[in-house]
């Protein structure tokens, strides 16, 4: 996936503002009933995302790894579950999206260091 890197921190800076725009609104009603999702827009939407990013930019290698578009989508369709899957935990509705998101995304980032560990001897 020759692009994987620049969409990944295309999708980070995405995050970024989604997870600024929340913040303001909770700022700015005084409403702090979303911190925790607010902080995982930020956390794994856009430091995870623009971190992988980033990473595989470095790392071409990772790049040619048959596991980096699965890593890849994983953790991106991942992420929206977690968060919307958050936002009804967090309304008291029900806690089974935010677990199935958060597997995946634990599997994107085991992924994530099986790429890297394969591609560690490499330049």
């Amino acid at each position: 996936m020759k692009t994987v890197d620049s969409t990944y921190v295309v999708i980070g800076a995405l995050w970024l503002v989604i997870g600024m725009i929340l913040g303001i609104v909770m700022g700015a009603s005084h409403n702090f009933q979303f911190m925790p999702l607010h902080a995982h827009m930020n956390l794994v939407g856009f430091a995870c995302h623009s971190i992988f990013g980033l990473v595989y930019r470095q790392w071409p290698a990772m790049k040619a790894s048959g596991l980096a578009r699965i890593q890849f989508w994983l953790f991106v369709l991942a992420t929206p579950v977690t968060l919307l899957g958050l936002y009804f935990t967090l309304s008291g509705g029900p806690i089974l999206p935010t677990i199935v998101g958060s597997l995946g995304l634990l599997l994107g980032a085991i992924l994530f260091f099986v790429v890297i560990w394969r591609a560690r001897n490499t330049n």
